[in-house]
């Protein structure tokens, strides 16, 4: 299945889940994650969701099916053990033009669900095209020892360093190289081991030239300031 890798924005967005079971439970969760508004129908939920739902976190329609729920959605997950009723799912929604995935059913699906590895605002999806789940999750894994949780703050920092360098020179040609050196340097290094004196070299040997001293001390800061 030939798909374009795209990440969507769906914050505060409503997105509907049809099947309240374990696998509705991961679909849920990752739509919290991202933002959206969740809309579960089924007539049962897991523990997990229901947890959710007494929380606030998301809406609950006890009832079975229907295409008029889909009205006001942006995106719809069809979660069920039912061939059938995954069938009906995926042609409301397409009716409606709306992107839908059902579950482990490729043919009744316009977007697959990456497996992905998020550290902070740093997501890595891994796509097979539905042909192998498992591989994707093996790769997932395996990604996981090479990107830790350190990614997470060394993401927003490179962030807090873009602002500021754009700040003063937006559009500047030699911006992306810049940043290229930057993320090539051992900045992340200095970070996880908390080395002030090598990460205040860095700094002032990338950003010198350009960022005023208290944009310096201010990024040495933020960086020290992290749990």
């Amino acid at each position: 299945m030939k798909v374009y890798p795209v990440f969507l924005n769906i914050v505060d967005k409503p997105c509907l889940v049809v099947g309240g079971g374990t696998i509705g439970e991961r679909k849920v969760e990752d739509l919290l994650i991202a933002g959206a508004q969740v809309t579960v129908v089924s007539r049962e939920l897991t523990p997990g969701l229901q947890d959710l739902w007494h929380k606030g976190a998301i809406r609950y329609l006890k009832d079975e099916f229907s295409p008029h729920q889909l009205d006001g959605m942006v995106l719809v997950i069809g979660a069920t053990d039912d061939p059938e009723l995954n069938q009906r799912i995926s042609r409301a929604a397409q009716e409606r033009r709306l992107p839908v995935n059902i579950v482990d059913a490729p043919a009744l699906c316009t977007f697959i669900v990456p497996a992905s590895l998020r550290r902070g605002e740093l997501t890595i999806a891994i796509g097979t095209g539905g042909l192998s789940p498992a591989l994707a999750k093996k790769l997932r894994q395996e990604l996981e020892y090479h990107f830790g949780p350190e990614y997470g703050p060394y993401l927003d920092f490179l962030g807090a360093i873009r602002g500021k360098v754009l700040s003063r020179r937006r559009d500047h040609p030699d911006n992306l190289p810049l940043f290229t050196r930057l993320v090539n340097s051992p900045l992340r290094e200095a970070l996880v081991s908390q080395d002030q004196s090598r990460l205040k070299g860095i700094l002032e040997e990338f950003l010198g030239p350009i960022l005023p001293p208290e944009d310096l001390t201010s990024l040495q800061s933020l960086a020290f300031s992290r749990p």
